[in-house]
Parts: structure tokens; sequence; C-alpha cells
């Protein structure tokens, strides 16, 4: 049998059925380029032969339902769209059962939110499928992961009895030992515009990948392969005749016992205060001109940045030095456990505490919480845009070629992701080194 033949044995769903409230406008019309979000995602699955596709549709329903026609798009309309997205998911699932005479052998469940996903990169996931037949497979970028899902045909029968308690990820949590993490090497399956700013940052990268297409003589489909955009390549190059300054905020109050810190915001103790001092100290030591110092919005850091701004104030007058707040620069959101005592978790939650231990790169205990790999993904982002900023402001001043010395104040788990993706050190070796409170990591970019 044909690829293109198998292909027909798979489902495409687009889930179209929300209130879109976070965002503000309906996300299954919004445009990227010359086309919708639902037409986006339906041209891709088509493109692959992938038959039907199915999109479910709820709010606002209206819409959608003359477009869908004209891309033979089969409409599965959710009565409780209200119920939250796992009914949209059974929806689905019901649907695509209904159409195939024999068994099909899965479904792709793909957000109306992430419309940019390559063929390629569905290519790939059924080509793991077709290797592992009866495993979910979730494409990840830098080990983040993203969009679609595939769930094959064997638990669909799961998913339409679930009563609905804790959404998908109940279900795939009880199957992680069949759950695969695809690498697929493109940024599009972490994208989604489910606010204005993932929006923006979704049309810019449609932008950045469609510039790079037409420089290369590449379709636009081809450009978003592994390695095309060379992500760390050009953040060295960004970097390159600099000085990059990481530094650990000083140590914070403390509790009467140890607690989960992550984006709870605690002020600096006064030892914090006196290892701010000294960190400025080591930067004049080390010659640092720094004209902006990029600081995690977070009291603890917020703190550290402005004590050692005004130390390098004092020692050099005539320098104006400012503070840029940067919240992708925050510690790693931990979600419910966030500012806990860990005693009390380890008790309250003895498994789930057993489970961080066992998988600390990858483990998240709710949805509010995040793993290293959405921390790097974040980070690196974060320090993306400071550059950029930086090259931009010394367009403005036309002091392109001056070496720039670059301050970033933040925590232990962001300065050690970034360190892993600029040295090129697997996460699982890099965050085990611990950075001191007021301690100063120095990479040297200068020729």
């Amino acid at each position: 049998m044909k690829q293109s033949e198998r292909n027909k044995k798979i489902a495409g769903i687009i889930l179209a059925a929300g209130y879109s409230s976070r965002m503000g406008a309906f996300k299954p019309l919004l445009q990227i380029g010359d086309r919708s979000a639902v037409e986006w995602i339906a041209d891709t699955y088509h493109s692959l032969g992938i038959h039907p596709v199915i999109a479910v549709t709820g709010y606002q329903r209206e819409l959608l339902q003359l477009l869908l026609e004209n891309k033979g798009v089969r409409e599965a309309y959710n009565e409780g769209y209200d119920q939250g997205m796992f009914s949209s998911i059974q929806t689905g699932v019901r649907e695509a059962l209904k159409v195939f005479p024999d068994e099909p052998e899965g479904c792709f469940l793909m957000l109306a939110d992430s419309p940019l996903v390559s063929a390629n990169v569905l290519k790939q996931i059924m080509d793991k499928h077709r290797e592992v037949s009866d495993s979910f497979i979730v494409p990840c970028y830098h080990g983040k992961k993203g969009h679609p899902l595939f769930i094959p045909f064997c638990f669909t029968k799961e998913i339409l009895d679930h009563g609905g308690d804790g959404g998908l990820k109940a279900i795939t949590n009880r199957h992680e030992d069949r759950t695969i993490r695809l690498e697929v090497g493109d940024e599009s399956v972490v994208l989604d515009m489910d606010t204005p700013e993932g929006y923006q940052e979704l049309l810019d990268y449609y932008e950045e990948r469609s510039s790079y297409a037409q420089h290369m003589g590449l379709e636009w489909e081809a450009a978003g392969a592994a390695g095309s955009f060379g992500e760390d390549d050009s953040l060295k190059l960004m970097l390159e005749g600099k000085r990059l300054f990481l530094i650990r905020h000083g140590e914070i109050r403390q509790h009467r016992e140890k607690i989960f810190l992550g984006q709870t915001d605690v002020p600096l103790s006064e030892k914090g205060r006196v290892q701010a001092r000294e960190a400025a100290e080591e930067l004049l030591n080390s010659k640092a001109e720094p004209v902006h110092i990029y600081s995690s919005d977070l009291l603890r850091a917020a703190e550290t940045a402005e004590i050692i701004r005004n130390r390098l104030m004092e020692e050099k007058r005539e320098t104006q030095v400012t503070i840029t707040l940067e919240n992708r620069l925050r510690e790693m959101a931990l979600g419910k456990w966030d500012g806990c005592f860990i005693r009390e978790i380890m008790e309250q939650y003895p498994e789930e505490y057993k489970k961080r231990g066992e998988n600390l790169l990858t483990y998240k205990f709710d949805h509010n919480s995040e793993n290293f790999y959405d921390l790097q993904y974040r980070a690196v982002k974060g320090l993306r845009r400071i550059l950029k900023q930086e090259r931009t402001m010394a367009d403005e001043s036309k002091r392109r070629d001056e070496a720039q010395d670059i301050v970033i104040v933040s925590h232990w788990g962001v300065i050690n992701v970034i360190l892993c993706r600029l040295l090129n050190v697997p996460l699982e070796n890099g965050v085990k080194h611990p950075v001191s409170n007021g301690g100063i990591i120095a990479l040297d970019f200068r020729k």
C-alpha cells in the first residue's frame, strides 16, 4: 500500500470550539500571511493525503461553516463546548470513528492555536508511528513538548469512556511508558497564539521563515526543516565581540524551613545585599562596562540588579546604566507547589514527589508548572530578545562595531539552561552544577 493511501487511515482533527477568551479574537480565523489558522492546518493535512480532516466547532461555529465546506473539511459540532477542551477531543475522536469502515490507525490532534506546524513534522510522526504503532507520540523542540499529539487507535475507547476529570493528560499520564517524545527540530510545534503576545511571536516566526526561504531559494515548508534557521549559531553570532555576564541573585530572606522556590516573590536578606555588592565589585575588577543591565522581574533579582547598577554608577559617574526587567528571565514556575514547604509536599504528594526525583528534567506537577525543557526554551527566547534589543540600540547610536558587555541578573535554573545551550551541554549534565548566590559566570565571545 502506498504511503498516501495509508495516510487515509489517519484522521486529522482540528480543535476550533473554544471561546478564544485569552486571545481576545476568534483564533481559528486569525490571519497568518494569506491564510487563516484553520486553512493552514487543513492544507497541511491535505498535502499529506490525511483523510478525513475534521474540525470540531462550538463557539461561533457559524463563522467557520462556509470556510470548512470550501476546504473539504468535515464539521463535528460539540454541543458541550463550554465544558472544556476534553469534550471537544471526544467529539473529534467519535466523529473520526464514524468515518472509517475499518479500524483507523489513529488520529492527529491539532489545536487551532498552532497553525504553522509543518507537513514535515507530521511525516516524522507518522514514520515513528509505523515503527511503534501502540504509543502516543508528541513532537518536541529542544526537549519542549509541542503539538500535534498523535493518538493511536488502541487508546480511542479509553478516551471516549473517560469522565473528563484531568482531561486527556490524565490518560497520557497513565501511559507514560507508551508515550514517545519525538525531537523534530522545528520550532513551529511549540508556537501557539493563545494570547496576543503569542500571536505576534507566531507572525514574527512566519515572516522570518518566509524571508529565510526566499533568501535560500527554498519552499516555505522546506525552510522549517531541522537546522534551517541555525538558531544556536545565530545566537552565538549575535554575541560575537561581546562578553556575557550571568549573575545569580543574592541570598533571599530565609523561611523557617526550606521551600520550593520558583516564581514566589521574596526579597533579599542582608547577606544577599552584601553578595550583590560583591558581584558589583567583581564586575568592576573585570572592567565590565555595561550600558544596560537585564534582570528577571522577580524581586530578589531586581534588587540585586539595582545594587549592582548603583555601585557601577558610583564608580563611573559619567556612565548612565539602566535596568530592563524581563519576565522571561524568571525562575522556573512550579505551579501549585511554588512557595510551599518541601516537607509538606513530601507528606501530601509522596508519589508525585518521587516521580519528580526520577524525572527531574521532564516532571511537571500541573498545567501552571514548567520543567527544565520549558524553562530553557523560555530563557533562550528571552536572551535572544535581549540580543536583538542590544543590536537595535547599537544601530541607533552608531556603535555597532564597539564591544559591548551584557549583564544579566537571574536565577540558578535560568543561568544553567542558558549555559547548556551556549556551551552545547546536555541539560541532564548542566542542571547538576549550582551557581552560588551572587556568583558570576562570564562568557567571552570577543575574537
